[in-house]
């Protein structure tokens, strides 16, 4: 039956697919259009579709396969928002580029295009098959100047799908992993560290305080070892005095991401810094106050590899390429997800994805940067056989997962 599913996987139906999510805009904030346009594709398929207004003009679609009964539900989950940069669609030869592909419509064919092959295949499922898209993924927050729904990310689609009821058995998220298998997330904090000074060294005296924070990350990762995921430090923006009238406003705040571990407690985190801040502030006398706030955090999670959707993605992913699945490196593990979201009501969730997202080196990329946040803007693209195999994968463990019994993945 597996094979009879595989020869069904259409490439250019994937490519059609993802061309058309990336001409459509849909920057944090703006997301109806590319919503309706998925409930369109998930209506041809025969799914019976839902928008959840998360709020004005900002909808979660959802797209559920009725299965024939006593099997298992598996949620494909996907954010359609992304971090806008003015990238045209453009196909070269094996490779796709446009807005939001990698990071992460390219996940949205894949999904369709599995639950297209098995039904040209013939296949009843015996437990329910969602795909879900959500708004406001992008780690965003609200904080200072920056207000308004452009800014409210970090999650918060993931969060209403679950709140409001939207459940399964197990969940795959499509993430770019280059087709690695990822069993968690760490989680994040983000914090201002506002530093006031004397008006003469003020900017100065934060670079100072901003060093010492980053020579924190070696303890910080000392005091906290995991046994697969690396939390770390970054100083990841500085606002410092006023630009038109440089020298006045004698205070800089320094933006700080702190990757976490699951279950990281954000107060102790706080406290880590402020005792950082705090010797820096004894020594330096141009330095008069230094003060810690949080603005946004999320947890992490991690699930064990016994849990069937690993197992399910582990074998589906063998079965394509023929060896072992690769798991992804503990930096990658630094990059969140809506796992965290989805996990807290109890779904079992791995990122696995079509794409080579941040700290993935894509080895067929010739047209931009090796790095991902390039100042020219332009972003990686997406091989279209990782999209045709990354499909096969997920129909192969949908096929699995789905004529599971329901009561068996329960107990689990």
């Amino acid at each position: 039956m597996e094979d009879a599913v595989l020869e069904q996987v259409d490439r250019n139906r994937i490519v059609e697919l993802a061309c058309n999510l990336a001409d459509i805009v849909s920057i944090t904030g703006e997301e109806e259009e590319v919503a309706k346009y998925l409930g369109g594709e998930f209506e041809k398929l025969g799914m019976e579709v839902e928008y959840q207004y998360v709020e004005d003009g900002r909808p979660n679609v959802i797209g559920r396969l009725k299965g024939t009964g006593g099997g298992a539900t598996l949620m494909f989950n996907a954010h359609m928002d992304h971090f806008d940069n003015p990238q045209e669609t453009v196909v070269e030869d094996d490779r796709i580029y446009g807005r939001g592909l990698v990071n992460m419509k390219a996940a949205f064919p894949c999904y369709i295009e599995a639950v297209a092959a098995l039904q040209k295949a013939g296949v009843k499922l015996k437990g329910d098959l969602i795909i879900a898209g959500v708004v406001g993924e992008i780690e965003k927050a609200q904080v200072g100047r920056f207000q308004g729904k452009s800014y409210r990310g970090a999650g918060v689609g993931a969060r209403y799908l679950m709140d409001h009821g939207v459940m399964a058995d197990m969940c795959i998220i499509g993430e770019p992993t280059g087709l690695h298998l990822q069993i968690g997330n760490g989680g994040l904090i983000w914090a201002r560290v506002s530093v006031d000074g004397r008006a003469t060294k003020f900017v100065l005296a934060a670079c100072k305080v901003a060093q010492a924070i980053q020579d924190w990350e070696r303890e910080y990762q000392r005091k906290y070892p995991h046994k697969f995921m690396l939390p770390t430090v970054q100083i990841g923006a500085i606002d410092g005095g006023n630009a038109f009238k440089p020298g006045t406003r004698p205070t800089t705040d320094i933006f700080v991401i702190v990757k976490t571990l699951p279950g990281a407690v954000p107060l102790a985190i706080k406290r880590d810094l402020e005792a950082v801040c705090e010797k820096v502030k004894k020594r330096e006398s141009d330095i008069l106050d230094i003060r810690v706030d949080l603005y946004l955090s999320t947890d992490g999670y991690e699930i064990s590899k016994s849990e069937y959707v690993v197992k399910a993605m582990a074998s589906a992913h063998k079965m394509v390429f023929g060896k072992p699945v690769p798991y992804s490196k503990p930096i990658r593990y630094g990059i969140t997800s809506d796992g965290s979201r989805i996990a807290a009501y109890g779904v079992p969730a791995i990122t696995y994805g079509p794409g080579f997202g941040t700290h993935l080196v894509d080895p067929t990329e010739t047209k931009a940067p090796a790095e991902w946040d390039a100042p020219s803007g332009v972003r990686r693209g997406v091989g279209i056989e990782n999209m045709v195999n990354c499909t096969k994968v997920y129909a192969t463990a949908a096929l699995d997962i789905c004529n599971r019994k329901k009561d068996e993945m329960a107990k689990k």
